[in-house]
């Protein structure tokens, strides 16, 4: 998809549709989609603004400024694997797209496996960045942000957790995950703190030098999905204009799409492993017929070559004025010769 990104053309599909949607139609993330805008100038969607469109509230919409000089930004077509399209015959693709269209109120009350974790994770210590790390000896919620931002993260977690049972998925605690089991696939997921970069410096390295990035908490919540599908979103974070409550409908899409993908990558998997097993069972068969073909000829040939003794065998003892009458030595040996003849022969029913 190569070309230049038209502004107001542009301008008109985001405030359509939101960037995590529009996005695959032109295969990069809604991240990549959302630096073109700022780079165009153009003012995108802000917290809230889908969520009051779902319940029939009107919704502001930012007006797209004259930008002189504006920059030529080409638009190019990336390896990232786009969603697929919102298919109404599909029941899997439209229970996504209802879950994402409807918003999700923060729940005051915890969870009961939240409620049994908080004073695990208020106990837990703090790695160098001061980020909790849960315990991995009992069953905790996963949750990893400073302490700062443990009351905030358990109310986000307890909320999603309701939300995932509303929706009649089942959701568990292990000692290292927590997840939910939506299509037939458990996926984990986990709340987290950001990191950001509070300093670089070049250091000497073996031979060169490199670049050492000094971290630090960066107050910045993020629902992050711990699954390794490539094409789909596994991240929502706190940004200028948002905060990870807001986008709860799009991380519990998120979830349904991965474990969609997943189903679907194991489907796949089982499908082309049954395909193996009918290529080999094939292959197996045929060898057998192969086999079955050759023993039947070497019967078929040696029962033709001892029919064809027994007649040589036969015109010498008439030759010879032997006698050959059923009855006779001879003959009684020709007629048992002539039975073997049978037992080889693969025509002659037994």
């Amino acid at each position: 998809m190569n070309g230049y990104w038209k502004r107001e053309e542009l301008y008109k599909e985001v405030w359509e549709q939101p960037l995590l949607k529009l996005a695959p139609k032109y295969g990069i993330s809604a991240v990549a989609l959302g630096k073109v805008c700022r780079r165009l100038k153009i003012p995108v969607p802000g917290r809230g603004y889908w969520a009051k469109l779902a319940v029939g509230k009107r919704a502001k919409r930012l007006p797209l400024r004259e930008f002189k000089d504006a920059p030529h930004v080409r638009r190019l077509k990336t390896s990232l694997t786009p969603k697929p399209t919102i298919d109404s015959t599909d029941p899997e693709l439209a229970q996504i797209a209802a879950v994402e269209s409807k918003p999700i109120a923060l729940k005051a009350e915890q969870h009961e496996f939240v409620r049994s974790s908080e004073g695990r994770l208020r106990r837990a210590r703090t790695d160098k960045y001061g980020i909790i790390e849960p315990p991995t000896d009992r069953p905790c919620v996963r949750i990893r942000v400073s302490k700062e931002l443990l009351d905030r993260a358990l109310a986000l977690m307890s909320t999603v957790l309701f939300a995932l049972e509303e929706k009649g998925f089942q959701v568990s605690v292990s000692e290292n995950a927590t997840s939910v089991r939506i299509f037939g696939q458990d996926v984990k997921f986990s709340i987290i703190e950001d990191l950001r970069i509070k300093e670089s410096r070049k250091e000497q390295g073996y031979r060169r030098m490199k670049t050492v990035n000094i971290y630090e908490r960066s107050g910045n919540l993020a629902f992050h999905i711990r699954e390794d599908e490539k094409g789909y979103r596994r991240r929502w974070a706190d940004g200028k204009e948002q905060r990870v409550e807001d986008l709860l409908p799009e991380c519990l899409g998120g979830l349904m799409m991965v474990a969609r993908a997943k189903r679907i990558w194991f489907e796949e998997l089982e499908r082309r492993r049954a395909e193996r097993e009918k290529e080999i069972k094939a292959r197996e068969d045929f060898a057998r017929m192969v086999q079955q073909l050759e023993k039947w000829l070497e019967g078929w040939n040696k029962a033709k070559q001892i029919r064809e003794f027994v007649a040589a065998f036969q015109k010498d003892c008439t030759a010879k004025g032997i006698p050959t009458t059923a009855d006779s030595p001879k003959g009684k040996w020709i007629a048992w010769a002539l039975k073997q003849a049978d037992r080889c022969d693969p025509l002659v029913v037994q």
